[in-house]
Order: C-alpha cells, then sequence, then structure tokens
C-alpha cells in the first residue's frame, strides 16, 4: 500500500519442535501432522482471504535448495561459528 516492492511467503515448517510435539501428542508422525495443519492452514487463509505469493512447505525440495544456498553463502562469507551450548534434557523421553 505504501509503494514499495514485497514478496509474501509463507508456509509449514516440518521440522520444528512444535511439529514434533504436537506429532507425538497425536500418536502420528511429524509429516502426517504436516499434511492435516498444511491443509487446514490453507483453508482458514482462504476464508480470510489472505493471498501469499508463495504458501509452501519446509520439506520441498526448493525450500531445501534455497536454504542451504543461503547457508553455504553464509558459511563462505565468514558470517557462521561453532559452539557449545547447554540445554535441558527429559531423561523420560530422551529430548
Amino acid at each position: 500500500m505504501r509503494g514499495y516492492q514485497s514478496l509474501y511467503v509463507c508456509g509449514t515448517d516440518e521440522y520444528g519442535t512444535a511439529t514434533e510435539m504436537k506429532a507425538l501428542q497425536e500418536g502420528v508422525s511429524p509429516q502426517e501432522i504436516c499434511d492435516k495443519y498444511h491443509h487446514l492452514h490453507r483453508q482458514i487463509y482462504e476464508w480470510f482471504q489472505i493471498d501469499f505469493e508463495v504458501f509452501g512447505r519446509t520439506s520441498t525440495s526448493q525450500q531445501t535448495e534455497i536454504t542451504q544456498q543461503m547457508f553455504l553463502r553464509a558459511h563462505e562469507n565468514g558470517f557462521t561459528s561453532t559452539a557449545e551450548l547447554e540445554q535441558l534434557h527429559c531423561g523420560h523421553c530422551d529430548k
């Protein structure tokens, strides 16, 4: 509306912790949970008349290729580093 050129991109994150936890809660695989919610979210966005130039999924080969290219470019230009971080761990579920 302000005259700026933009690209509206959204999608289903199939590799996140929230996806994994919801899949465990419902007793299905992360792929199955994403199949269900990707379809549901698309219907909701259409109902609200929300349009995206791209509404994808993180598991597509195109997404993988783009993400790897971005990482490699950042890495080649010295914008990555390695470090160790202590985090909580559940001995019951081993996560």
